[in-house]
This record gives structure tokens, sequence and C-alpha cells, in this order.
């Protein structure tokens, strides 16, 4: 016959449970990126409060030197004279940075996961896009500083 717990053991069972609770919820499997990247990822994620879902595809990330004018223009769909900036570019799933800017990456994280996680579209209000990603960035750069 079996025989009930001890009162004295529903407290190890719980803590039991809430430490396996937390290992498995440790970190996102899939989440994109390595290092200081996988950190901005996930806290621009938790900013956005996105549950992060392994089996959508990281964007690929270049530093803005490594991407010619003339390609970062065709990517874009449009004239950029020129120039090369951060930008996420959702048809190729490309996010160009400047380097030392981790608050320029949140912005463009933040850009990612409202194309890939939102469904945001072209024909959304561009404002309101772009509103939405500088204050991801700006909560990013008051919690820890523009960067180096």
């Amino acid at each position: 016959m079996d025989q009930p717990l001890h009162p004295r053991h529903h407290q190890g069972l719980l803590i039991a449970g809430v430490v396996l609770a937390v290992a498995t919820a440790a970190g996102p499997a899939g989440a994109c990126g390595d290092g200081e990247v996988r950190r901005i990822f996930d806290r621009v994620a938790a900013l956005m409060h996105v549950r992060v879902d392994a089996a959508r595809p990281c964007p690929e990330i270049v530093l803005r030197q490594e991407i010619s004018p003339e390609r970062f223009s065709a990517l874009l769909g449009l004239d950029t004279g020129g120039r090369v900036f951060p930008a996420y570019i959702p048809s190729a799933n490309l996010i160009v940075v400047e380097p030392g800017r981790p608050d320029l990456l949140a912005h463009e994280f933040a850009h990612y996961f409202q194309v890939v996680y939102w469904g945001v579209t072209e024909n959304d209000s561009r404002d309101t896009v772009e509103r939405q990603a500088t204050a991801v960035e700006r909560m990013f750069r008051d919690e820890e500083g523009p960067g180096p």
C-alpha cells in the first residue's frame, strides 16, 4: 500500500520542481547568435515580450564595412547614394550592423522580431515600426549604454 508523503517532503519536491523548471527554461533553444550577439538577441526578445521559437530562421549578421554599397542598395531595392548603414533587410533576412554599437544591433533585432514574429510588412506604418524599434534601442541603451 502506498504511503502518503510526509509534509516535510512536500517542500523538497517543490524546490526540486522549481530547479528543474528553471534549468530547462534557462535559454531558448535555437536563439540566434553566440556570446554578445546572443545576449543582445535575448534581451531584445525580452524587451519585446517575444518567446523565441527555434523553428524561425535567424538573421545573417554582417558588419557595415563587409558589404559593398552596390550590394546593399540592391538588397534594399533603393539607391543609397553609395552609403551603407545599419539596417534589417527582410528579403534577405540580413542585419547590417555598425561595429561597437550594441544599441543599434538591438534596434535592428527589433525590426527582425517585428517582421519574423509579428508579421510586419512594408505595408505597415513605417513611422510606427520605426518608433517601436527606436523605443527598444532607447531601453537597451538606457540599461547598458551605447557601447565602448
